[in-house]
C-alpha cells in the first residue's frame, strides 16, 4: 500500500481506511465469510461531494469502484467481488427527510430497519424487506420485495428520483424527466452505473388496519403428491380475482418438513378472516393439523415482528458475518406446472432430509390477482416485472468450510424447478458465469443494458464479476 495515500490532494478530507489500519479487518471483511473478498481500500464520503472525490480519484488510478450501503452483498459484491477494488462505503450518509408531500430524502448508507423506524414518526411507511439490518443502496436498486409490494409495488418503484455520482465523478439528478436513462439504469442496475447517495423515496401513510395472518399446514409435506396439491391450490388461490386483491401479501416458507404459509392483509383482521382466510383454509387439501392465525397489528409491531430478535436500529458499525450460499428462481405469471411441482418436491422430500447443512426456502408472491408489481410500467433495468414467484434457496452452516454437498444440495434444489426461469440479483450468485448471470437477472433488457453501458460508464468504472459491460 502507498503509505502516501491518504495526502493526495485529490482525497483531502475524506476518511480513508487502508491494511495499514488497525481496524482494517471491520471495514474490509465480507457480510458472506464464505466469499472473502479484500479492497484495495475503502472510502467513508461524508458528503456527495466527497463520494465524488472518491470516484475521481479511483478513475485517475485506473481502480474499479463498487459502493456499499449495507454490506449485505450474498456474492460480496459490494467488497467488488475480487480482490482489489476501491469500496465506496457510504455509513456516513444517515439522512432520513421527509421533504415535501409524502417524500422522503434517504442518504444512500441507510439501512432498512432505521429508514422504517425514522419516517413512521411522521406517520410514514414504505414497501421493503423485513431485514432491519440491510442497506437501502442494493435492496432498493435491484427490486426490494417486501409483504406489502402487491399494494405498493417493490422498493424500487418507490423511487421518485436520485442523486447520483456517474462515473467521470459528478453528482447528477436523475429522474424520469432528468438523466433518463440513467434512472432507468439505477432502478435495476445500479452497481454497473453509479453510486447513489440520496434516494427520494414515494411514502405512504401508515395504514389504518394492518392484519398479520399465517397458516401452517405440515401435513402437506406428508408425501409429493400432497405437497404438490398445496402449492398448485395456493397459486390457483392467488389468480383468483374474485377473492384476492393487491391489499394482500404472501410469502411461503418450505422445508422438507414445513409448509407454513404467511403473509399481511392491508385491512381489518375481522374482514381478512372472513373474506380470505376462511375459503382459503377451507379449500387446502391437507387439512389435517392444519393450524390458522390472523391479529391486527400496529405497524411498529409487525417491523419489529419481521426482524425478529434484531433491533431496528442497526448500528454503523454493524458486524455481523455469516458463511452461507443462495439461489434464486423467477418464476413467469401464470406459476409452476404440475410436472415441474412434482420434480420440485420429489427432489426436495427425498434429499431434504439428509442434506448436511441448515436450510430454508422461501418463496414470494410477486403475482397473483390485481399486483401492482406487475401492473408497474414506469421504464427500469428490472427484469422480472412478469413474475408469480421469486424462489430462494438459501443453506448455510455456523463455522468451518462450506461442504460441498451443501452447494450440491441448494444448486440442485433450484435446478429441480425446470428449465427457463430467471433469477434475482437481490440474492446475487456467485457460481454463475457473468453471461448467464446478467441473463438470468435482466432477461429482455439485457440489450439495452449493455449500450447505455457504453455510453454511461465505458471506462467500467462500476465493476464486479456479474457486472453489465459494454458490447
Amino acid at each position: 500500500m502507498d503509505p502516501t495515500i491518504t495526502n493526495l490532494p485529490e482525497l483531502q478530507g475524506v476518511e480513508i481506511k487502508t491494511p495499514l489500519d488497525p481496524d482494517w479487518e471491520s471495514y474490509s471483511s465480507t457480510y458472506n465469510l464464505r466469499i472473502p473478498v479484500i479492497p484495495k481500500l475503502v472510502i467513508l464520503p461524508a458528503t456527495a461531494e466527497q463520494a465524488s472525490q472518491a470516484v475521481r480519484w479511483s478513475v485517475r488510478r485506473g481502480l474499479k469502484v463498487q459502493a456499499r450501503s449495507g454490506g449485505h452483498s450474498y456474492a460480496s459484491h459490494s467488497n467488488g467481488g475480487v480482490d482489489g477494488s476501491v469500496v465506496v462505503d457510504l455509513r456516513k450518509l444517515q439522512d432520513i427527510e421527509l421533504v415535501q408531500d409524502g417524500i422522503v430524502r434517504v442518504g444512500g448508507g441507510v439501512r432498512l430497519g432505521n429508514l422504517a423506524s425514522t419516517i413512521l414518526r411522521d406517520g410514514r411507511v414504505l414497501a421493503h424487506g423485513t431485514c432491519p439490518t440491510v442497506g437501502i443502496g442494493g435492496h432498493f436498486t435491484h427490486g426490494g420485495f417486501g409483504f406489502t409490494s402487491r399494494a405498493w409495488g417493490l422498493s424500487m418503484d418507490q423511487i421518485v428520483h436520485l442523486d447520483v455520482v456517474t462515473a467521470d465523478g459528478e453528482v447528477v439528478r436523475a429522474s424520469e424527466s432528468e438523466n433518463k436513462d440513467l434512472f432507468v439504469a439505477m432502478r435495476g442496475a445500479a452497481d454497473s452505473f453509479g453510486i447513489i447517495v440520496n434516494f427520494y423515496l414515494r411514502t405512504q401513510e401508515e395504514p389504518k388496519a394492518v392484519t398479520k395472518w399465517s397458516v401452517g399446514a405440515p401435513e402437506a409435506m406428508k408425501n409429493v403428491e400432497s405437497a404438490v396439491d398445496t402449492f398448485a391450490y395456493i397459486q390457483d388461490f392467488a389468480n383468483n380475482a374474485a377473492i384476492v386483491d393487491k391489499n394482500l401479501g404472501i410469502v411461503i416458507f418450505l422445508g422438507h418438513d414445513r409448509f407454513t404459509v404467511e403473509g399481511t392483509y392491508l385491512g381489518h383482521a375481522a374482514e381478512f378472516h372472513n373474506r380470505i382466510l376462511l375459503p382459503f383454509v377451507e379449500g387446502l387439501p391437507a387439512k389435517e393439523a392444519t393450524w390458522a392465525d390472523c391479529q391486527l397489528v400496529k405497524w411498529s409491531e409487525l417491523l419489529q415482528e419481521w426482524a425478529g430478535d434484531i433491533k431496528l436500529g442497526a448500528s454503523l458499525d454493524y458486524e455481523t458475518h455469516i458463511i452461507f450460499f443462495a439461489k434464486s428462481t423467477a418464476v413467469s405469471h401464470p406459476g409452476l406446472s404440475r410436472d415441474e411441482l412434482k420434480n420440485y418436491f420429489t427432489f426436495l422430500l427425498t434429499e431434504g432430509p439428509v442434506t448436511p447443512i441448515d436450510y430454508f426456502v422461501g418463496v414470494q408472491l410477486y403475482g397473483g390477482a390485481d399486483s401492482q408489481i406487475t401492473a408497474n410500467t414506469t421504464p427500469d433495468s428490472y427484469g422480472h416485472r412478469d413474475a408469480m414467484w421469486m424462489f430462494q434457496h438459501y443453506g448455510s452452516i455456523d463455522e468451518g468450510d462450506f461442504p460441498e454437498e451443501g452447494i450440491r444440495f441448494i444448486a440442485s434444489l433450484n435446478k429441480a424447478l425446470g428449465p427457463g426461469h430467471g433469477a434475482s440479483n437481490n440474492y446475487a450468485d456467485p457460481s454463475l458465469e457473468r453471461d448467464e448471470a446478467q441473463k438470468l437477472y435482466y432477461g429482455k433488457k439485457l440489450e439495452g443494458l449493455v449500450k447505455l453501458k457504453e455510453v454511461l460508464d465505458p471506462k467500467d468504472v462500476f465493476s464486479h464479476p456479474q457486472s453489465i459491460r459494454k458490447g
